[in-house]
């Protein structure tokens, strides 16, 4: 199918008009930051641009699935429940880094590496890639690698970092952002 016809591609989750708007939204925001001028003239040269460059690059947005039967927007997270996360996360981050740190310095607190398998039911391949590498940025865990059947293999440093793994918090709070499935299961070995 012709990229160009984006808006009438069955295969787009969500409304591709409500895509198409909200990117070009975002290119004329973008457009106003860098001019600077809010000159009638420049305002209307910013619209008309900012859709123009829209209808052209939204279908370099479109993300497909694994078995390629839908396309994803990739600006299509939104952006206060985003912000939300990021928040949450960079508390998790400090968190893990107390952990860390005091299993470093302290001898008394174990250092026990070990790998952590679990396995989630995300289609979205934006919050495949969103957990991994929340769980990558997050001291103490890795992601080692992650399959085509949503079967995650982490690297946990500490039993906080393995525990907190174990929880699925934040898992659940990608699959809540993303509006996917919340099935979480641990794995064996």
């Amino acid at each position: 199918m012709n990229d160009r016809l984006f808006l009438h591609d069955k295969t787009v989750v969500g409304n591709p008009y409500a895509h198409y708007l909200r990117f070009t939204v975002y290119m004329f925001l973008f457009w106003l930051l860098i001019s600077q001028t809010f000159t009638v003239k420049f305002i209307v040269m910013g619209l008309a641009a900012s859709f123009v460059v829209s209808w052209v690059c939204t279908p370099l947005f479109m993300i497909r699935n694994h078995d390629q039967t839908k396309k994803y927007f990739a600006l299509g997270v939104p952006l206060i429940p985003f912000a939300v996360y990021v928040i949450w996360l960079l508390k998790e981050l400090v968190l893990a880094n107390i952990d860390v740190a005091q299993a470093t310095w302290k001898k008394s607190l174990p250092i026990e590496p070990e790998i952590i398998r679990f396995q989630v039911g995300f289609d979205n391949p934006l919050a495949i890639a969103l957990l991994a590498n929340s769980i990558t940025l997050t001291p103490g865990t890795i992601t080692l690698n992650v399959d085509r059947q949503g079967v995650y293999e982490i690297h946990a440093l500490t039993p906080g970092a393995a525990e907190g793994i174990r929880s699925g918090s934040m898992m659940k709070k990608v699959a809540k952002l993303y509006k996917e499935d919340e099935t979480f299961r641990l794995l064996e070995g």
